[in-house]
């Protein structure tokens, strides 16, 4: 140790607390420190001082009430006086270059000066890195003492900082094994809770019997965070933390894999589409089944058709020949019907309470998968306009009409052509009945001309 508080005394002794990260050309080396850098700098430091008191001297004593003494990098320093003044110059300035309206001119003693400045510049870049090479070679010679000291302070401030996240936010001791299964109970987000007091926790249990989760749900709140924190509580779990959770058993894992989001990359003239296509091939080609895997929403970036096809022909890579333990996130409901063939696949979506004036998403990940995305729900909450809404409403009705049509109930994945002109003539049906609806008073019509109002109703939703 006695070797390292020298080293620690030559640091605070010798570099500027300050210092500039350019070594070659900015001061690094303190003040007192070295008499040479010290003169050095005393001669730069008081060059405009000197400056100054030379300008005032030559104007006094030859009357030049105009004088200048300027710099430029090509001509170093100089003399400038206007051509109203050049009769009056005295025979120690030296002519050095005419310009429009004034001329330039040097003295020796000038001269003198400039060559002083600019060797005092460069010396004291010069001693300054020679001084810093001394004191690096004697730290080198302790470099062993050091990197043990280092390491044992990295270790214990480690320790200490995870100890006291783990005490203050009541974490849990993780049991890792070498088994595949993944269990954690009553887990948390780590980052979130910070801020979010009435943070609402999860479980997860992924076995070698159903390794991969689909989780369906609304177009907001949770499932993003559902995959990530599971992704960092496996992370935490790895580098020695404890976790926010009530009980962890978390598998020793070789990688863990992120499809998570994706922007384009303009500069290499890559969509989003790419980026993201290029993220799931690196999964396909590089995870095994001691990996962990979580994907959210692949398959976006191109056609419903398209982005279905690939969502399902990822699913099954993975399932049938990786099989990693992985989380799947994705608005094709239609894969919950289409994964019940997948014997590693169960489904799961994001609890939601609804009414008829009311919207509220749970944040809790419960059994069975769910057909319904709330996009129309979570656009007006974003305020998106109620005339906006409506037409949307209005296109998913006949989207719905042709999807049951074509297969009862369900869309599956190949057999999807809708018809749209047949079902625009069906809701513009729907329509003009609601509006003669809307046109009746009920409270003054007859049991007899009800009855025909609806005859001639019905006659236009025949016809």
């Amino acid at each position: 140790m006695q070797n390292i508080k020298k080293i620690i005394q030559l640091i605070d002794a010798s570099i500027k607390p300050d210092a500039e990260m350019n070594i070659m050309w900015w001061e690094i080396i303190a003040d007192n420190y070295d008499e040479k850098v010290d003169y050095y700098r005393w001669l730069v430091y008081n060059s405009k001082d000197w400056l100054t008191n030379y300008q005032s001297e030559l104007s006094q004593k030859y009357s030049l009430s105009n004088l200048k003494i300027k710099y430029t990098w090509a001509s170093g320093y100089f003399i400038e006086l206007p051509k109203s003044q050049s009769k009056n110059v005295p025979e120690i300035f030296i002519h050095k270059q005419t310009l429009v309206n004034a001329s330039r001119y040097i003295t020796v003693e000038l001269k003198q000066f400039e060559e002083e400045i600019l060797e005092a510049e460069w010396n004291k870049s010069a001693r300054e890195y020679e001084i810093f090479l001394e004191i690096r070679d004697q730290i080198l010679n302790s470099f062993e003492e050091i990197k043990n000291i280092w390491d044992k302070t990295a270790y214990i401030d480690f320790i200490s900082s995870m100890s006291y996240i783990a005490y203050y936010n009541n974490y849990t001791k993780p049991e890792i094994n070498q088994n595949y299964d993944y269990q954690v109970l009553w887990w948390r987000h780590p980052v979130i809770e910070q801020t979010e007091k009435d943070f609402i926790s999860n479980d997860l249990t992924l076995t070698d019997k159903k390794y991969v989760h689909i989780i369906t749900g609304p177009n907001m709140w949770w499932k993003s965070t559902f995959l990530r924190q599971n992704a960092l509580i496996l992370l935490m779990a790895h580098i020695g933390s404890f976790v926010p959770a009530r009980k962890a058993i978390i598998p020793l894992t070789d990688r863990v894999f992120s499809r998570i989001w994706a922007n384009d990359n303009l500069f290499l003239w890559q969509s989003t589409f790419m980026v993201e296509m290029q993220e799931v091939a690196n999964i396909l080609n590089n995870s095994t089944k001691n990996s962990f895997v979580i994907i959210d929403e692949v398959g976006r970036g191109t056609s419903t058709y398209d982005g279905m096809s690939l969502a399902w022909a990822i699913l099954r890579e993975n399932h049938d020949k990786i099989k990693a333990k992985t989380l799947f996130a994705t608005h094709y409901h239609e894969l919950i019907d289409e994964s019940k063939k997948l014997t590693g696949v169960e489904n799961f979506s994001v609890a939601v309470w609804e009414n008829e004036d009311n919207l509220v998403f749970l944040r809790k990940i419960i059994p069975w998968g769910i057909k319904k995305s709330f996009w129309l729900e979570v656009a007006r909450i974003a305020w998106i306009s109620s005339e906006t809404i409506k037409e949307a409403r209005k296109m998913l009705r006949m989207l719905e009409l042709e999807h049951n049509k074509v297969s009862g109930t369900q869309l599956f994945l190949w057999n999807f052509e809708p018809e749209v002109k047949k079902v625009e003539k069906e809701v513009k049906k729907e329509s003009k009945v609601e509006k003669e609806l809307q046109k009746i008073d009920i409270n003054n019509l007859t049991p007899i001309e009800a009855l025909n109002v609806l005859s001639e109703l019905k006659k236009v939703l025949i016809n």
